[in-house]
């Protein structure tokens, strides 16, 4: 996905930007818009060097929706069937693979937002600004590889 944008604010290799919403937006979901409103703001890695007010193209990330989605529901389901199994079988007692059930639940939920946060710090946020737009917004704007946006 390639986006239009406005960078709010840059510090250093980051940038703030805020994006309108498109009629295409309603199937994406990628931005988050609430209900209601009609601009978001994210952050992006800004390889591009941007400043504040520049007008942005940005560019998400590859969709890694599959691989979120075993991270988020996998991990926890698997620390809970080893509590069971633990509990079950080692200590043959189904009140203690219960709770070692719930245990292990919980540290998966907990592997899953630490996984998340170690994500976020290595991997940037999802969204990188790539090009700086020299375009006024009376002009049709266009990338400088011709690809219309």
């Amino acid at each position: 996905m390639r986006e239009r944008a406005i960078v709010v604010k840059a510090t250093g290799k980051i940038a703030i930007v805020r994006i309108e919403k498109r009629p295409e937006c309603d199937g994406c979901k990628l931005c988050a818009f609430k209900a209601g409103k009609s601009t978001v703001k994210v952050k992006a890695l800004n390889r591009a060097g941007a400043g504040a007010g520049d007008r942005v193209i940005v560019q998400a990330e590859k969709d890694n929706r599959l691989l979120a989605s075993i991270v988020v529901y996998g991990i926890p389901v698997v620390l809970a069937c080893v509590g069971v199994l633990l509990g079950a079988l080692a200590f043959k007692s189904q009140l203690l693979a219960a709770v070692l059930c719930l245990v292990g639940l919980a540290l998966g939920f907990f592997a899953v937002f630490l996984v998340d946060k170690l994500a976020a710090k290595s991997r940037g946020f999802g969204m990188e600004v790539v090009e700086i737009c020299q375009n006024t917004e009376k002009e049709q704007e266009e990338t400088t590889d011709g690809s219309k946006i």
